[in-house]
């Protein structure tokens, strides 16, 4: 329903500007999780984009950021030994007012916005006790859903802009401040591991003129 909406926000805008339509991909400088997890994530970051344009240099864009989520978390106590495994898909959806200044061929562009995050996808713990006196193992595993909160991305960039006919492209470096940590958690009741706040990432949009 949600993304009906938006869309019905969208269309109205979208018919009396100039509209790009295309990709961002790029990669990712920063961890998603620290503590005790061990950060295995994807660097890659793609999705779809959508760009308006508005008076005076200003445009908006719409995106949808895909990233593969994944960490490792051990933890090792007297004769326990506990290890979380998670695999899962991140989706940012930015929403950013972008102003171009008014540089001939090469514009460089500021951006501002919000992103919104959800994380989901599945855990996979392993617990293995040894017997005190023989040593002998008693293994247990089990695999549940994520549970974790959407978080609010607080974004701001920088990046020039230039194109050739139709075809325009934006290398620019981003940063995103999240308002909390999806990811909380312990490990054997002691050991934490947490999402990081601050993230980094060099991304290039590739967009083609519709209108």
């Amino acid at each position: 329903m949600r993304a009906i909406v938006l869309f019905l926000l969208i269309v109205p805008i979208c018919c009396s500007q100039t509209v790009f339509v295309g990709a961002v991909a790029g990669g990712r400088l920063t961890d998603d999780v620290a503590g005790v997890a061990r950060p295995e994530s994807k660097r890659y970051v793609v999705g779809p984009m959508i760009e308006v344009s508005l008076p005076v240099g200003f445009s908006v864009e719409f995106e949808a950021i895909y990233h593969r989520h994944g960490y490792t978390a051990e933890a090792f106590h007297f004769n326990q030994v506990q290890i979380d495994r998670e695999r899962a898909n991140s989706w940012e959806f930015p929403v950013l007012l972008r102003y171009k200044l008014p540089v001939p061929r090469v514009r460089p562009f500021l951006e501002a916005g919000v992103a919104p995050r959800t994380i989901s996808g599945t855990i996979s713990t392993t617990f293995t006790a040894y017997d005190v006196i023989t040593g002998q193992p008693t293994i247990s595993t089990a695999t549940v859903p994520t549970n974790w909160d959407t978080s609010i991305g607080f974004v701001a960039g920088v990046g020039v802009q230039f194109g050739v006919g139709r075809l325009r492209f934006s290398p620019e470096g981003r940063y995103t401040h999240w308002n909390n940590r999806p990811v909380n958690g312990v490990i054997l009741d002691r050991e934490p591991f947490y999402s990081t706040r601050n993230q980094f990432d060099v991304l290039v949009g590739i967009g083609w003129r519709l209108r």
